[in-house]
This record gives C-alpha cells, sequence and structure tokens, in this order.
C-alpha cells in the first residue's frame, strides 16, 4: 500500500513540474510576442511622423517591413514616396 501511494505522489509531482514547465514557457512567448507588438507600433509612429525628413525614416521602414509589419503603415510609405516622385517630375 505504501509503495503504490510513494508511486502515485511521484507521478503527480512529475505531472506538476511538467505543468510549471509549460505554463513558464507559455509566459515567455506571450511575453515576446507583447515585446514585439511594442517595437512594430513604435516603428510605425516613426513612419508616420512627417516632421521626421523620409530618409531618416527609412531605417524604421526597413526595421518594420524586417518584421513582418504591413498595413496602414506600409500603405502610406508607398503613397508618401509616390507623392514625393510626382512633387519632383516637371510639369
Amino acid at each position: 500500500m505504501e509503495n503504490t501511494l510513494s508511486i502515485v505522489s511521484l507521478i503527480i509531482a512529475a505531472m506538476g513540474f511538467f505543468l510549471a514547465v509549460f505554463i513558464a514557457v507559455r509566459q515567455v512567448q506571450s511575453e515576446e510576442r507583447h515585446k514585439r507588438n511594442e517595437r512594430l507600433m513604435f516603428l510605425a509612429d516613426r513612419i508616420f511622423d512627417s516632421s521626421i525628413p523620409r530618409e531618416l525614416r527609412q531605417p524604421f521602414y526597413e526595421e518594420y517591413i524586417s518584421m513582418k509589419g504591413n498595413g496602414t503603415a506600409v500603405k502610406f510609405w508607398l503613397l508618401e514616396g509616390e507623392r514625393e516622385k510626382k512633387a519632383l517630375q516637371p510639369n
């Protein structure tokens, strides 16, 4: 009887350990996603900031793209580039 009880206790302890490791891994993954989202928002803010010259915003755009950023910031960047090209072309 004691032998069975110690085996059951050992199995429960092992399951608890694996559950704790699983929870810790999930927590780290969640924090990494959160950090990535914060960085993408920071980069998008720099991309949209027209008070910064376009050539100085280029590295922010490139990092944004490298982090798989897409959407409004990319569309803004491309449209802004097209507007600048049209403005530089002689009529």
